[in-house]
């Protein structure tokens, strides 16, 4: 079980605070119609958002399932 939460650590991490280094955040740009100072407040703030919940995610489950 730990190495599946070290797993989706990993991966919940990798896409914390991605902008334009990235390049999925062209497309999200691209598609999404959004010029580059909207997409660095959105996407941005997303990501950070999705990093953080898959953290909290991990740490609740680890503690309820180890």
């Amino acid at each position: 079980m730990s190495a599946a939460f070290s797993t989706v650590a990993i991966g919940g991490g990798a896409m914390v605070v991605s902008h334009a280094n990235d390049s999925f955040f062209w497309v999200v740009t691209g598609f999404g119609g959004l010029d580059v100072k909207t997409g660095y407040r959105t996407y941005t703030v997303a990501t950070l958002f999705c990093g953080l919940s898959v953290l909290a995610g991990v740490l609740i489950l680890s503690a309820v399932l180890l």
